[in-house]
């Protein structure tokens, strides 16, 4: 959920800045000051967020919001928009961000948030994007900009209720974010909606060609087409976006057999002959495939690990893995593959196939 936390201590976090246009240092840790009961009960229910018009109604004077900043209580995302400090102090830089979409959202009820805030709220993962812009629909006749709110015509746009906000549709706020954020952006949320059903590529399709050209209905259309319902983390959506710009041939979630057909095993990417892994920290607290069964301790799962890639290599695959830092160097990437295309032994026709 967008305004969902995960609370954890509090003690020594120190907020740097709220969101654009909040500049002062502020430190956030335990011992704030208590809560008004009455924040306490609007806030319990909304996630932390708040509005001004919303705490006024609830009972406070602007005198009590005032004070309840100055204490520490509260901390301004914006203006008139309001989170906890001991929520704020408990989240993560993207959850931040959520909380500041809520908050905002809130001053703006007959809005819907938009582009890659929406996305926040759909729980979509984020990656390349603007942490201190927010963009809405709104009753405007063009798009303007009013310090780091943008806001966009509302051109009867569909919209969904997360949380009790507004936001447009997945489909539109990928297609949407494209054109703000670039392609990444878009592919790494894509990937996921795709992969959780949350949108069809029918339903992205169509939110493209309700883009102009001059808004870059091409550049929306090139970060659809390269997106991937298989991929199951940011970091292989990002692994296979350095694939396609470094030219390779590859396909996702690809299950190796033996030559009698056996099962092998199923690998994230088959890069020309070359089987390629990413290597998520999470990989490992989990058994790689389902013959594995259930696997809890670590240790276990490094073994499992050796154990499966031995038998992919006795198939004629050479294997690569790539870590999250070296997503940085896609040259890098590019060199490893093509050296280890030289070690494939059998075409890749005989002994694999895509995953149901």
């Amino acid at each position: 959920m967008c305004c969902s936390v995960h609370i954890r201590s509090v003690e020594q976090l120190t907020v740097h800045s709220c969101v654009a246009g909040c500049s002062s240092a502020m430190p956030y840790a335990a011992g704030l000051a208590p809560v008004d009961r009455r924040l306490q009960a609007l806030a319990g229910t909304q996630g932390g967020t708040f509005s001004a018009a919303e705490a006024l109604a609830v009972g406070l004077t602007s005198a009590e919001l005032h004070r309840a900043v100055g204490s520490r209580e509260l901390v301004p995302v914006r203006r008139r928009a309001y989170v906890t400090a001991v929520v704020w102090a408990a989240a993560a830089a993207e959850e931040r961000y959520r909380l500041a979409c809520c908050a905002i959202a809130r001053t703006r009820p007959d809005d819907a948030l938009s582009h890659h805030a929406a996305l926040a709220l759909l729980g979509l993962p984020l990656w390349g994007h603007d942490p201190t812009r927010v963009d809405l629909v709104t009753a405007v006749r063009q798009g303007v900009r009013r310090g780091s709110t943008w806001l966009h015509p509302d051109e009867q746009v569909d919209t969904i209720v997360v949380d009790g906000l507004r936001v447009v549709s997945p489909a539109r706020a990928i297609v949407r974010t494209a054109l703000t954020m670039g392609r990444d952006c878009a592919v790494v949320a894509g990937d996921a909606a795709l992969h959780r059903r949350l949108v069809t590529l029918e339903e992205l399709l169509a939110e493209v060609a309700r883009v102009t050209p001059h808004q870059g209905r091409t550049r929306a259309l090139e970060a659809v087409l390269a997106m991937d319902r298989k991929a199951e983390s940011v970091g292989e959506s990002r692994t296979r976006l350095i694939f396609v710009d470094l030219g390779l041939a590859h396909e996702s979630q690809v299950v190796i057999t033996g030559q009698a057909g056996a099962f092998v095993a199923r690998v994230d990417f088959l890069v020309e002959g070359v089987v390629v892994e990413f290597d998520g920290r999470t990989k490992y607290g989990r058994a790689r495939d389902e013959d594995d069964g259930t696997v809890a301790d670590p240790g276990q799962v490094v073994w499992l690990e050796k154990r499966r890639e031995d038998a992919i290599r006795r198939e004629g695959h050479p294997v690569e893995r790539i870590v999250w830092d070296e997503l940085a160097r896609p040259g890098l990437i590019g060199a490893r593959i093509r050296r280890a295309r030289v070690q494939v032994k059998r075409p890749q026709a005989d002994d694999e196939r895509p995953s149901a």
